[in-house]
């Protein structure tokens, strides 16, 4: 039996997706290429790769084998690939980035700023959404920052900062409602990035039971940006990560409604890959990214 490199790439990526349009896309060829590899490895192999239940795909058992063995091959080509290109001072390789939409947008690629130019070998492109698991297990995404505890076999964590919220309104919009305590929130409107309030789950879980609003106005919005500017323009209170508005804060256009709280915070961890953290490049990245620390983040620009 003789297994073709192109044909087991060609599985890899599909058994990855478990769609034959996108891992088509991915290997820039046509689905029906990514059909015949497929068929021809099967004939190859003398066994099914994949069974079909409607219109899903899935691995058989000997599918599931050589995918484990696919993954283990390929990820140690790719470090083989990163050494001999730093060995002749070429491209070290490329990093695809994925972060939360607030954080990457408004922080990450600033901060990172520094490591692209340090590291002009490594070509980075970035990602930014609040799905970013399914992604990283899919090898869309080489490296994630999230917010969200991710506890998955094969995949490593490192610990990031805490991130702090922030209750805001415009001061016009205190004064009118009359905004001192949180139970006042329940006769005002309030933004959010979800109609139920769901967002609020951070500010609402620091209080007591009996001390938490219930929202009876509620503005969706589905961008923090755009509950930002809600609030700078006394349509609604919101809440919101602090770094997000820092210059807002210290221009008065908001204001930090009930500073002596002590709210509930996020913690951003580092996720990637065990097999792949061997990577020179992540290596480099993680270690640049580890130095992010909330005064940081909040530092004047």
């Amino acid at each position: 039996m003789n297994l073709d490199l192109y044909q087991l790439r060609t599985f890899f990526t599909v058994a990855q997706t478990l769609n034959f349009t996108e891992a088509s896309k991915r290997l820039y060829v046509t689905q029906s290429a990514v059909s015949h590899a497929i068929k021809k490895l099967e004939r190859s192999t003398g066994q099914e790769l994949f069974k079909k239940n409607g219109n899903r795909f899935s691995l058989t058992e000997i599918g599931l084998i050589l995918y484990r063995t696919c993954e283990t091959v390929f990820y140690e080509l790719e470090k083989a690939e990163e050494l001999i290109a730093g060995n002749k001072n070429k491209s070290a390789g490329v990093i695809r980035l994925g972060a939360t939409v607030e954080f990457g947008t408004t922080l990450l690629v600033k901060y990172l700023k520094g490591f692209i130019n340090k590291n002009p070998g490594i070509h980075m492109d970035f990602l930014f959404k609040h799905d970013l698991l399914k992604p990283l297990l899919n090898d869309e995404l080489d490296i994630i920052i999230d917010c969200k505890d991710h506890k998955v076999d094969g995949i490593e964590k490192k610990p990031l900062f805490r991130e702090e919220y922030v209750v805001i309104a415009s001061k016009e919009f205190i004064s009118a409602n009359k905004l001192r305590e949180p139970s006042g929130l329940a006769r005002c409107n309030v933004l959010s990035l979800d109609k139920g309030g769901q967002w609020w789950g951070n500010f609402l879980n620091s209080l007591p039971v009996d001390r938490r609003p219930e929202f009876k106005s509620i503005t969706e919005i589905n961008h923090v940006r755009g509950i930002i500017n809600a609030a700078i323009e006394s349509l609604g209170a919101g809440f919101v990560p602090k770094y997000c508005v820092f210059k807002e804060l210290k221009a008065g256009a908001l204001k930090n409604v009930f500073p002596r709280l002590e709210l509930l915070e996020d913690h951003f961890s580092i996720y990637q890959k065990t097999k792949r953290s061997g990577l020179e490049r992540h290596r480099r990245l993680i270690e640049y990214l580890a130095r992010i620390k909330t005064a940081h983040l909040l530092r004047p620009q």
